[in-house]
């Protein structure tokens, strides 16, 4: 068992706060992964963790202990950093073997360690090679060995593809889900890219400016947001957000949700009369920016390319694919039915208007 969990964490760097009051949970044998953007504190959050960084105040517990005070050494854990962190001077065998020898674990013991994670990461033909004879790939499986051999209860990896270029780094994703599938082992990796962390977490923890906005699996972040944030956080392009009058509310759509045709069609709660402005054919899908009347800019992204720049035509949503948010961006949903019934019969008078 290697539950994480955060009870009223603080951390402050002097007189900035970075996290404050946070409580949060990364269950067991998941596959965890914090994503927003720089500064939000997701790498403090993962240093505290290892003890790199301790928190100002409030507990973190490993399996329902208090880790706060135990050093980084004895904390089962291991971490992959941004840099690799390996020995330039020592061959794979030695980067691997070094956390071993300095916690004086037997030689016999540890050559089984380093020939089995070896042959689980594919480096058995290199062990003898210094990091210069090595790829980027295989300097970053360098770098996850030396973490797996100290079979860790939990890995913590800080953006640890960034370095790689992009059809290596689409490989490593692939190798690192397999990687878990294989250790059953709790993850917790930060990126900033959230193609990664949708490509490869259980759980998604997406924060801002040192808060939690949303936890939740890739499919109900990505298509139940609970605010503005988490749904133009997640999505390429983002979600489409307009607004709704002065009150501050507003009514959000992703762009494959758009339907545009040259006459009303039926079922779709939202229809406006829109321009095209732009068109970029990106393959099996074409992306159009549309101009509504009331002067606000919309994403559409459709199977069909035959639309050109200038076409004038409805475009239109259904309810299932409408997001409500009120004046803080926070989602107002079906549950709370007053709110989100009067948000539905504004936009449906706003279509005969």
């Amino acid at each position: 068992m290697a539950k994480i969990e955060f009870q009223h964490v603080y951390k402050s760097f002097g007189s900035t706060k970075v996290v404050e009051d946070l409580n949060l949970t990364l269950e067991d044998g998941k596959f965890n992964v914090l994503v927003g953007p720089s500064g939000c504190g997701k790498t403090t959050l993962l240093r505290m963790i290892a003890g790199i960084g301790p928190a100002t105040s409030g507990q973190i517990l490993l399996d329902g202990q208090d880790i706060s005070n135990i050093p980084p050494g004895k904390r089962g854990v291991a971490m992959v950093f941004q840099s690799y962190a390996i020995y330039p001077m020592m061959t794979v065998r030695q980067n691997i073997e070094f956390g071993l020898k300095n916690n004086r674990v037997p030689k016999a013991e540890r050559e089984r360690r380093i020939s089995e994670v070896a042959k689980v990461v594919g480096l058995e033909p290199y062990l003898e090679r210094k990091p210069s004879q090595l790829s980027g790939g295989q300097r970053q499986r360098v770098a996850l060995a030396r973490a797996m051999v100290k079979e860790p209860k939990v890995f913590l990896m800080d953006e640890p593809l960034s370095n790689l270029d992009a059809k290596l780094r689409a490989a490593m994703r692939s190798e690192l889900v397999q990687l878990h599938k294989q250790l059953q082992t709790t993850f917790v990796y930060v990126t900033h890219d959230q193609v990664e962390a949708m490509a490869m977490g259980d759980c998604i923890i997406l924060m801002d400016q040192g808060k939690v906005m949303q936890q939740a699996d890739p499919e109900t972040i990505y298509g139940d947001p609970d605010n503005i944030f988490a749904a133009q956080f997640i999505g390429t392009p983002p979600t489409n957000i307009l607004t709704m009058g002065s009150e501050g509310f507003k009514l959000g759509f992703r762009p494959e949700a758009v339907s545009l045709s040259g006459s009303p069609l039926p079922n779709k709660i939202f229809t406006r009369r829109a321009v095209i402005t732009t068109r970029e054919m990106l393959g099996a899908e074409t992306l159009y920016k549309l101009h509504l009347e009331d002067g606000q800019e919309v994403m559409a992204r459709l199977g069909d390319s035959s639309l050109a720049v200038g076409d004038v035509l409805q475009l239109q949503v259904e309810e299932e694919s409408i997001y409500f948010f009120d004046a803080k961006g926070d989602r107002v949903r079906k549950d709370v039915a007053q709110d989100y019934l009067a948000l539905l019969e504004r936009v449906q008078r706003s279509n005969e208007s």
